[in-house]
């Protein structure tokens, strides 16, 4: 019996492979991927081993989902998804009476929107955050490159902005979290003390 270790970051088809090369040479091979057992004799198909794999995966995760630990976490991120759903909701009704002219409200709004924006499920409203921002003057992608001017507090926070706009009308339509830690360097610059 041949034993195999797969490479971390192997893919399921070229383990299969390897695997099945092994059983030829050796009469059987086996080795674990992902934590499930694969095993393969000189009849066995690559074909055949992904089939398995994919079948016992789907065996464990519906075991999962139909354990007391399983519907315990399903029910934490349906309620973890109400909770993103309602601070969305909220920021949305909170966003026509936004103080645009105050660039730490706007930083503020925008890294608040962050994580529902970022949350999986949450049904978002970026196309209308993206056109009110640009209603009030702030736009996608600005003071870039050249453009960017470090020690102006209005440029560097149009900065943030315009590459938090970006990304929400992006494929992704989510803020980088990254946003917390740029809005951070910004306020210690320009407001030490309140930082």
């Amino acid at each position: 019996m041949k034993k195999l270790n797969f490479a971390p970051g192997s893919h399921l088809n070229e383990a299969a492979k390897e695997l099945v090369n092994a059983a030829k040479k050796n009469g059987k091979a086996q080795g674990y991927f992902n934590g499930i057992l694969l095993a393969a004799d000189k009849t066995s198909t690559a074909e055949g081993i992904v089939a398995y794999y994919r079948e016992e995966t789907e065996r464990r995760a519906e075991a999962y989902r139909n354990s007391p630990k399983g519907k315990k976490a399903a029910r934490e991120a349906k309620e973890r998804l109400e909770k993103m759903q309602q601070k969305h909701d909220e920021l949305m009704r909170q966003l026509p009476n936004l103080d645009f002219t105050n660039n730490i409200a706007v930083l503020n709004w925008l890294c608040e929107y962050q994580d529902p924006s970022d949350y999986i499920g949450v049904m978002k409203q970026q196309d209308e955050v993206v056109a009110t921002f640009v209603a009030h003057g702030y736009h996608p992608n600005v003071n870039l490159h050249e453009n960017f001017k470090e020690d102006d507090r209005d440029n560097y926070a149009r900065y943030i902005i315009g590459q938090a706009l970006s990304m929400l009308q992006g494929e992704v339509g989510a803020i980088h979290h990254v946003i917390h830690h740029f809005t951070k360097k910004w306020k210690e610059k320009f407001f030490p003390v309140a930082a």
